[in-house]
């Protein structure tokens, strides 16, 4: 179903989905957009938790009637991009990434249930360029002043324990040529990323200005936080969530939802579901009255389950869980 840019900004806000934005609205920033675009990094061989939100808010902009671009970092993926990060990523090879691009194809189509986008690698481009004509092209419209003021580059040179090397320093270049080359060839007018690409994202609007004299707009979605301990869930910080269930077991899979803490959980139910806002607003009326019975918790549970494993697997992952902590269900019902 099409929406307009004024029905999808209030969808879209009302979800938790937009962090930052470019234009002076959210609805300046989707106006006009028909095609949009996604990065990913390869740099391992499943997704994760982390990885829900872009691809929810991935579902909305589809659903509205915008044509996806997915872009695997076969080529940046054996950098690393420093954003969010206070050390040096450890650098892949071409071999460790390919495989990795290869196993995410498929999980992306079944988490966002559809294979109608357009799947591309940056390698097929990024490979084939000529240093010197890069530096000379694309290099020279951004100056050491801008780099510098990014914050994912500022962090790193203030802190006198750590440092960035010039690859990682570069990586922003690399984004840029990226949206530039999707701006120029494939049409697509917008990139979405994490409130930790911003200076990446504006960097390749910045680059699409410059170099062509053409608008081009940014979205950032917020990153999935715990509220409590206010960590990232993602696959750098430790107990990684993995949506590979040979990596991360269903069960296991569903006790991380159960075991959020209220605040997490009433933040992600209209971030990462598509239940209705009724029975949103029933889900937090029973939190505030029951908080016991972990309401919020249990839906995000079923929910996210059924969406990754299957609903046969989430029914038998809260089955399981009445046995071992309820007491309400007996071993003679799973027969």
């Amino acid at each position: 179903m099409t929406q307009g840019p004024k029905e999808l900004a209030e969808a879209l806000t009302k979800h938790h989905l937009v962090f930052q934005h470019s234009d002076a609205s959210l609805e300046e920033a989707l106006s006009g957009v028909k095609t949009f675009y996604l990065g990913i990094d390869p740099t391992a061989d499943s997704l994760h938790v982390g990885h829900l939100v872009p691809l929810s808010l991935a579902r909305t902009l589809m659903k509205s009637g915008m044509k996806a671009i997915i872009l695997l970092g076969g080529a940046t993926g054996t950098i690393g991009d420093p954003s969010g990060k206070t050390s040096e990523r450890t650098a892949l090879s071409e071999g460790e990434v390919s495989p990795n691009a290869r196993a995410l194809k498929g999980q992306i189509a079944e988490t966002l249930g559809t294979s109608k986008f357009e799947l591309v690698n940056n390698e097929s481009w990024l490979k084939r360029e000529n240093l010197l004509e890069f530096l000379r092209d694309i290099g020279k419209h951004f100056t050491i002043n801008e780099m510098i003021r990014k914050e994912n580059v500022r962090e790193r040179i203030e802190r006198p324990e750590v440092s960035i090397s010039y690859t990682e320093f570069s990586y922003a270049l690399l984004q840029a040529y990226d949206f530039f080359h999707l701006f120029e060839r494939h049409e697509a007018t917008l990139q979405v990323g994490g409130s930790d690409q911003w200076g990446n994202i504006t960097s390749g609007i910045e680059l699409i200005r410059k170099k062509l004299g053409k608008s081009a707009h940014g979205i950032t979605f917020p990153l999935l936080v715990d509220k409590i301990t206010g960590k990232k869930f993602g696959k750098s910080e430790s107990g990684t969530v993995w949506l590979d269930g040979k990596k991360t077991k269903p069960f296991t899979f569903y006790q991380f939802w159960l075991s959020l803490s209220d605040e997490s959980a009433l933040e992600f139910l209209p971030m990462l579901t598509e239940i209705s806002d009724e029975e949103i607003s029933r889900i937090e009326r029973e939190m505030k009255e029951h908080p016991e019975e972990r309401s919020a918790q249990r839906a995000l549970a079923q929910e996210e389950t059924s969406l990754i494993h299957g609903g046969k697997t989430a029914t038998a992952c809260e089955r399981t869980t009445e046995i071992l902590f309820g007491g309400k269900i007996s071993f003679k019902e799973l027969s």
